[in-house]
């Protein structure tokens, strides 16, 4: 299980918890629900769930998507620290290929061509062409994001599986 070398590379729950902003100003509510060792505890069900969390948050168009993807995380009851970690998926370096591929996902879903026929750089130009992407860029985030979300399940399940076996062999195998 890769559970020892996951833990140690993450980052623990206060710092976490002073990166999202929840420390002084934290109603006694929430200190209570982040309390539950039940978040930060790391097995094959919550590794998973962490990751789809933070695949499926990331591909959201939302400000703030380290402080959604905690909030998910939690209500979903999966491994908080890796669902933050996993929002890093979109950066500055991979935002416009994503961006890209969600629209063309969303026209192809849709059947709407997604052409620019001709470029308007002023603000009713550039509000137009937003409210006829828009819907199209919607539907290919959310498509990508179930998508990719069930991909990282599936496969961190599936990689979580195979190295805790192949330890339980190589345990046998040396008795």
């Amino acid at each position: 299980m890769p559970n020892e070398w996951l833990q140690g590379q993450l980052p623990n729950k206060d710092y976490v918890r002073a990166r999202l902003g929840f420390c002084e100003s934290e109603p006694v509510w929430l200190k209570s629900y982040w309390a539950d060792p039940a978040l930060w505890h790391l097995n094959r069900r919550s590794a998973a769930g962490g990751v789809a969390v933070g695949l499926f948050i990331s591909w959201m168009p939302l400000p703030l998507q380290m402080i959604v993807a905690a909030f998910f995380a939690a209500v979903l009851r999966v491994h908080v620290p890796l669902s933050v970690v996993m929002v890093w998926f979109t950066n500055p370096l991979t935002v416009l290929p994503l961006l890209y591929a969600a629209t063309y996902t969303g026209s192809t879903i849709l059947d709407k061509p997604t052409t620019v026929s001709s470029l308007d750089f002023s603000l009713p130009g550039l509000m137009d062409c937003l409210a006829q992407a828009g819907p199209v860029i919607v539907v290919g985030c959310f498509f990508c994001a179930a998508f990719t979300a069930i991909v990282g399940y599936l496969l961190t399940s599936v990689v979580w599986r195979w190295l805790a076996v192949r330890r339980w062999r190589n345990r046998l195998a040396r008795r």
